[in-house]
């Protein structure tokens, strides 16, 4: 007698085989053939199984972190896709609000308007997005080459409190040889997110300054994001502010007759004694500079450190511990 067929996921109807997808949530599904990879890989259900991973777990007390992680590690996880399910999760809010009698509750929420621009102070009131504390930015956006999209969506893991593995992958090796792109590059928000995970890190060397001062034309914004990031969490073996190669530029910038040898000279110095603020005294027009990833409550980057030793402290804390609490508002 022949043996009864066994049932197969890849002869069921597509309805039913997105139904079981998005119940079981289990990622390795569309892996594991080309088939039914073939079958789950439309807008649609990517969407949907990213508002499930997401935006439906917002306010757990065990968040799906690594299955978050997963997500953003994939190819689809792009810009355009992010920005698509910031759309997609504000109109599922109001229209959550709108059922359970909230009345405009739901449309006082930040909308997706609120990227526009990638400002920080604006960027962490969009929490519904539903982004678990530790989720890992994935080592794909962490290198070059560099393009806006790219290093949009970077910058926005960061704000959104992304961290990379020190301890098990090569992440932080790989995030070093990154910044050196974007420093050759030019890509500034590239520069402003990797010099924040490096700076965490304390993994911040000379290397990186004098390939943006010496190599690169010394990019003044560039120049400010690495400094400013270097001076939080020094070390003996980080960042010398009184490398001779930097100095020595400096003094031949200033023979010629150019104000960036000063300013360079200037900034070296407040760096190293944790005063170099990152925006510069007196500036009102922030609209030409890509922001310190970090904002909030607690911290702006506005603050001069000059009137402002618990801004100091602030982010001495915040980027011992890894945490985004702080800037949150939040109890640690």
């Amino acid at each position: 007698m022949a043996e009864a067929a066994k049932p197969s996921l890849q002869g069921i109807p597509q309805e039913l085989l997105e139904i079981i997808f998005l119940h079981s949530m289990n990622i390795a599904l569309p892996r594991s053939s080309s088939l039914l990879g073939a079958k789950l890989s439309s807008q649609n259900i990517r969407i949907r199984f990213c508002i499930k991973a997401f935006f439906e777990t917002r306010g757990d007390q065990n968040p799906p972190v690594t299955l978050q992680s997963e997500l953003l590690a994939c190819r689809f996880f792009s810009w355009p896709f992010f920005l698509s399910y910031a759309e997609r999760a504000y109109t599922l809010l109001k229209r959550n609000s709108e059922a359970s009698g909230w009345g405009d509750t739901g449309i006082q929420a930040p909308d997706p308007s609120y990227l526009d621009g990638l400002w920080p102070y604006k960027l962490c009131k969009i929490d519904y997005l539903g982004f678990a504390e530790g989720f890992a930015i994935p080592d794909r956006l962490l290198c070059g080459p560099w393009t806006t999209a790219k290093a949009d969506l970077l910058y926005v893991l960061v704000c959104f409190h992304g961290e990379i593995d020190w301890a098990g992958s090569m992440a932080g090796e790989t995030a070093r040889q990154g910044l050196h792109q974007a420093i050759q590059e030019g890509n500034e928000r590239a520069v402003a997110a990797l010099a924040v995970l490096l700076g965490v890190g304390n993994a911040l060397s000379t290397d990186f300054i004098q390939a943006a001062v010496i190599d690169h034309g010394c990019n003044m914004q560039i120049v400010r994001h690495l400094l400013f990031n270097a001076q939080i969490l020094p070390r003996k073996d980080g960042v010398d502010f009184h490398d001779p190669s930097l100095w020595s530029w400096a003094a031949q910038a200033e023979e010629r007759g150019e104000p960036i040898g000063a300013c360079l000279r200037e900034m070296l110095k407040k760096a190293e004694s944790f005063s170099l603020n990152f925006y510069e005294k007196g500036q009102t027009d922030f609209t030409g500079t890509v922001s310190f990833p970090y904002s909030g409550p607690k911290f702006d980057p506005r603050t001069s450190f000059e009137r402002g030793l618990i801004a100091r402290e602030l982010l001495t804390k915040l980027y011992t511990r890894y945490g985004r609490r702080i800037t949150s508002g939040g109890t640690d």
